[in-house]
């Protein structure tokens, strides 16, 4: 299968029910419950694509949550509970399946949510297949549709970092932070929470496979265009010192690597010290909203095209 995750995801959703709720298309479903909705969300990751050198089982059982719960914040959703499915190799010593429980155990406690329990298999490569589940008021769900023209564009955190932390695996150097954020990514609950709560804003998602593409994928979701500032983007030293280590183009890791988890998302004009106070330095405004001339990313007093592509699988 070589269509590229996007386009199988695309003629999965067309089987796909809603439940009276809201989607698909989102980063997790919503199951209408009176005032309020169910949000449901699974993610996996496997040892080839997911797993990489020197990664612990500690780590492999956070980040299985953590992807799981990023859903659930891009949502603009409070996460209740997490069930896994864990498939290992017959020859898999128990500690290891025991560390790895003990990582989604542990994320599932930063997030105020319960570890309930799941499934476990034999299996020839490592598997792990995660639900999580949460609920958020009907107002205040966040959604990849309803940007508007004249909207600022904003995100959490920083750009680039996992990225970063992927390429820095092959060199000596040791970048901790760069490493910690690609194999113990934060989920954005607490600020989810807020923006939720603040009714400032017009549409959400995370940025789990690249800044330029989940661009692309708010573009698509609420029929607008997008203008990037660089200079704007918030990106740690540590991707520039990587970047020149490997020889690599900065921009590779800011706007094309997944892996930072950090919530992308439109607000009005209007709105925007407001949400700055809430928020404080997890808040950078790096663009705007625009009614036509594709995405695009401004640089140097240049327009460039921004390119539609990230980390995709079944590609490559």
């Amino acid at each position: 299968m070589d269509v590229g995750e996007k386009a199988a995801v695309a003629d999965l959703i067309k089987l796909a029910g809603s439940c009276g709720g809201i989607g698909p298309g989102d980063d997790a479903a919503a199951v209408d419950l009176g005032d309020r909705y169910l949000i449901i969300t699974t993610d996996m990751i496997a040892k080839h694509t997911h797993v990489p050198e020197g990664m612990t089982p500690w780590q492999v059982g956070w980040t299985v949550a953590a992807v799981n719960y990023s859903d659930i914040a891009a949502m603009g959703a409070i996460p209740l509970c997490f069930v896994v499915s864990m498939g290992f190799p017959k020859e898999t010593d128990i500690s290891y399946v025991k560390d790895v429980a003990r990582g989604i155990k542990e994320c599932s406690e930063m997030v105020a949510a319960d570890y309930v329990g799941g499934d476990t298999k034999e299996c020839y490569e490592m598997a792990l297949s995660g639900t999580a589940v949460g609920t958020v008021r009907k107002e205040g769900i966040l959604l990849r549709s309803g940007a508007k023209p004249g909207n600022v564009l904003a995100m959490t955190g920083s750009a680039g970092l996992a990225g970063a932390g992927f390429e820095d695996l092959t060199l000596g150097s040791k970048h901790a932070r760069a490493r910690k954020a690609l194999m113990e990514p934060i989920p954005r609950v607490k600020e989810a929470a807020l923006l939720s709560a603040s009714g400032f804003v017009t549409s959400c998602m995370d940025t789990s496979d690249g800044l330029a593409s989940s661009i692309h994928e708010l573009s698509k979701a609420s029929e607008v265009n997008f203008m990037l500032n660089w200079d704007a983007v918030p990106i740690p030293n540590d991707v520039y010192e990587i970047s020149e280590l490997k020889l690599l183009p900065v921009e590779d890791m800011v706007l094309y690597a997944g892996g930072d988890y950090q919530l992308l998302f439109t607000v009005e004009r209007e709105n925007v010290e407001e949400l700055h106070q809430m928020l404080g330095k997890d808040f950078t405004v790096i663009g705007e909203v625009r009614e036509k001339g594709g995405n695009v990313v401004r640089r140097s007093g240049q327009l460039l095209t921004l390119e539609n592509k990230g980390f995709e699988h079944f590609k490559g």
